[in-house]
């Protein structure tokens, strides 16, 4: 059975599975920039398509998250979901700052960076599976409640009926884990 393809151009309307696939890509590179970033293994788990609200991170109040509205040949909002365990341990890699507080701005920055560099991976795995330029816009900080603010800007942006892809992004122990979910505006 081969695999769909994706057509030159998409918006909401056209076929969830062809969106599913590209979701898959995005991830895909996601989670070999992640991994790269993390220094272990991060594997991109299989999409799950959601139509009310997220799974990524409900429930959770200390999960983080960084937020993306894409411009080009998609129209959609990338979501990037960090659960509050994994969220701090993520974090501490990335400054190298192994133990004691890590100040806010500090957190917030190596959020936002490592937000634009998996953004920035899942806009150009389906910008090359389409072919036409995909980029993604200035990014929407959550420092908790990430699910919940994530749903907020979906609502304001394309309302709370569109559906949601969510993959999630893991290393064997789970120490280190977060959700990109795709959801499609157009």
């Amino acid at each position: 059975m081969s695999e769909p393809t994706a057509p030159r151009s998409l918006s909401a309307k056209h076929d969830l599975d062809a969106l599913v696939v590209l979701a898959e890509a995005g991830a895909t590179q996601a989670a070999e920039a992640f991994a790269q970033l993390v220094g272990q293994p991060i594997e991109a788990l299989a999409p799950i398509v959601a139509f009310e609200g997220t799974t990524a991170g409900a429930g959770d109040p200390d999960a983080t998250g960084v937020f993306f509205e894409l411009d080009g040949c998609l129209d959609a909002i990338i979501g990037i979901v960090f659960p509050g365990r994994a969220s701090e341990t993520l974090l501490r890699r990335i400054v190298g700052i192994e133990s004691g507080p890590l100040e806010a701005p500090i957190m917030e920055s190596a959020l936002m960076e490592v937000g634009n560099i998996l953004a920035s991976h899942v806009a150009s795995a389906i910008a090359d599976r389409i072919g036409e330029r995909l980029l993604p816009s200035i990014p929407s900080l959550a420092m908790d409640h990430a699910q919940i603010e994530l749903e907020a800007f979906v609502e304001r942006v394309v309302g709370p009926d569109a559906p949601r892809i969510e993959t999630g992004l893991a290393n064997d122990g789970g120490t280190v884990s977060g959700y990109l979910v795709l959801v499609p505006t157009g």
